[in-house]
């Protein structure tokens, strides 16, 4: 790639035509919504909605299988046999595309599948590649201060895969939103309010079963998600966790569930949405109070 990394629509194609047929995956992005640019044959820019490449059952072909079971959710082996024998490398390169008249600030993905020889050599901290994928997958998705899951796990659904071997469509989403925080920075300091986040986030984590996740959603406010359970569960939950946060704060709920749920933005956003209506109509009858 030049230094500059500058691009016409143009030299972009043949660029993308040269290295296709090279890796697995190669793809632009458009940071800005998360939208996957595909260029068409006018010149003219197509864009579709972003789908994470690593999404179990969904996008991966189980290499051992004939067909598609996989994307089928007929494949036998489990999660992790795949993916210990089905790791892949991503490059994530930013560009600069002109098209139209227009500068489009892009990111190239390139995804290449990695052997299982290299994956477990050990290197020179005596750790293979495999357990130093997994420490940086590890500090790519927690929050540093809580040690949650934080906003990026949620945005690329990486919760689906939480200790599952088989994606469900049954999702609960529970939001909630600590009360007086402000006041507890704004009199007792910012540690004070530091360490209440993380006791809230510990608090909750023992409440939750290992597939499920409990993420950092911003300031003071946390995203439960429950995989693999009905409504009547969700609801339960909301008072279980309601009692156990009170003993460091109390907390404003809501709370959003499908049986139908797909890994896109679409269907995230809406959900979050319905579950934030319901969490401030809950702050508006404590008001009134």
């Amino acid at each position: 790639m030049g230094a500059k990394c500058c691009y016409t629509v143009d030299t972009m194609r043949e660029t993308l035509r040269c290295l296709t047929p090279l890796f697995d995956v190669v793809r632009l992005v458009d940071p800005t919504d998360t939208a996957v640019v595909t260029l068409e044959e006018d010149g003219s820019l197509r864009r579709e909605p972003y789908t994470c490449f690593h999404v179990w059952n969904r996008e991966c072909r189980c290499f051992n299988c004939t067909s598609m079971q996989a994307a089928a959710g007929s494949c036998q082996r489990t999660k992790y046999e795949f993916i210990r024998e089905n790791v892949f490398y991503v490059v994530s390169q930013p560009l600069t595309l002109f098209a139209g008249g227009e500068q489009l600030e892009v990111v190239m993905e390139i995804v290449s599948h990695v052997s299982n020889q290299l994956l477990l050599e050990p290197q020179e901290d005596g750790k293979n590649m495999l357990e130093r994928l997994e420490e940086i997958q590890e500090k790519l998705y927690r929050d540093d201060l809580t040690r949650a899951f934080n906003r990026r796990y949620l945005n690329e659904f990486t919760f689906l895969h939480r200790g599952r071997d088989r994606l469900s469509s049954r999702i609960g989403l529970i939001l909630l939103d600590l009360r007086q925080f402000k006041a507890v920075n704004d009199t007792l300091g910012h540690l004070a309010g530091d360490k209440m986040l993380s006791q809230v986030a510990d608090v909750l984590q023992a409440h939750v079963r290992s597939q499920d996740s409990v993420i950092r959603f911003g300031g003071d406010e946390f995203v439960v998600i429950l995989t693999d359970c009905g409504e009547d569960i969700v609801l339960r939950k909301i008072e279980e966790l309601r009692t156990a946060v009170t003993a460091v704060v109390s907390a404003d709920f809501g709370y959003a569930y499908t049986d139908h749920f797909t890994p896109d933005q679409a269907c995230l956003s809406a959900m979050l949405d319905q579950a934030d209506r319901r969490m401030y109509g809950e702050k508006r009858c404590q008001a009134e109070i």
